[in-house]
């Protein structure tokens, strides 16, 4: 029997939703001021229509943006690409059926306009929103970063990270445990880049840890796949210069090899502080040396404004 994986961002956003399906907020979410032009990093990369999916690759590769908007020369939002829409693209899901049928090549394929992956209908939330209005959407619709917009023009850029420096003390209260994913999906280090690929698109992940033997020797991530276009490596592991060929890499030439874990008896402000100083989103949880889990800047948001 083939097992069928419901996608990990709806899995997130169920388990903290009421009955009625509205997530409840801590109290004291509720009494923040809405500081969202204060928590929102204004210091963003944006990108216009015109630009190519090089450009995006290479911008989110450089500035460590995972959601760039796409703005005019006044910055009126027209829209958004993130690091998932390029994975989608370079073969993860539907969005690789453009390449298909208009490139022949890499070269090509990457200097296609984001005019043809862009999300023209983005969620966003104006910078005077109220900070559980914000959250609301985040939880509401399993999304992990929003434009802010003041009218019809950017502000700046909210991602869970932002919100987790904003919120979190060292100690919140809150194990690991109570929080972290215990269905943990990895990938061998012979798989295929292109079978991680489709993974996380149509699983709603934006990591892997890669196994050799049963233990875990990296960690597969969406900015590993940005970063090898937007570093021009790619080019330099490439005979036939074709998407297959990329498909094709095994993962563990991709993959990141510094493994961060924690303990699921520490607090998510430990987790979040480890986060932080390790320049990661994501820590695998262990015990007696083994992979028992994995917690998220998802997971650490949601363990700090949901009861």
């Amino acid at each position: 029997m083939v097992k069928v994986y419901v996608p990990r961002r709806v899995v997130e956003r169920n388990r903290w939703l009421r009955s009625d399906g509205k997530p409840n907020f801590k109290d004291r979410i509720y009494a923040k001021p809405p500081e969202l032009e204060v928590i929102a990093n204004k210091e963003i990369p944006v990108l216009s229509m015109q630009a190519t999916v090089m450009n995006a690759c290479e911008v989110m590769s450089s500035s460590g943006a995972r959601l760039v908007p796409i703005t005019d020369p006044e910055r009126r939002l027209l829209g958004i690409v993130t690091g998932m829409d390029l994975v989608d693209y370079f073969g993860g899901g539907i969005k690789y059926t453009i390449v298909q049928k208009n490139y022949n090549n890499i070269y090509s394929a990457l200097s296609a306009s984001l005019r043809e992956i862009a999300n023209t209908k983005p969620l966003v939330i104006d910078v005077k929103s109220k900070l559980h209005d914000l959250l609301n959407l985040m939880v509401s619709y399993g999304v992990g970063a929003l434009p802010v917009v003041s009218g019809d023009k950017v502000v700046g850029v909210i991602t869970e990270g932002e919100l987790i420096k904003y919120l979190t003390s060292k100690v919140v209260g809150v194990r690991v445990s109570d929080v972290m994913s215990v269905s943990v999906i990895s990938l061998s280090y012979s798989s295929s880049l292109g079978i991680a690929m489709k993974l996380m698109v149509n699983l709603g992940i934006r990591r892997l840890p890669v196994t050799r033997n049963g233990d875990v020797i990296g960690m597969l991530t969406w900015r590993n796949i940005i970063d090898l276009f937007g570093s021009h490596k790619v080019f330099d592991m490439l005979r036939k210069y074709t998407f297959d060929e990329v498909h094709s890499f095994p993962v563990a030439d991709v993959m990141e090899k510094n493994i961060v874990t924690i303990e699921p008896d520490s607090d998510i402000g430990a987790a979040a502080a480890k986060m932080s100083e390790e320049g990661v989103d994501s820590l695998l949880v262990t015990k007696n040396g083994n992979t028992i889990g994995i917690i998220t800047e998802r997971d650490i948001l949601y363990g700090v404004v949901v009861r």
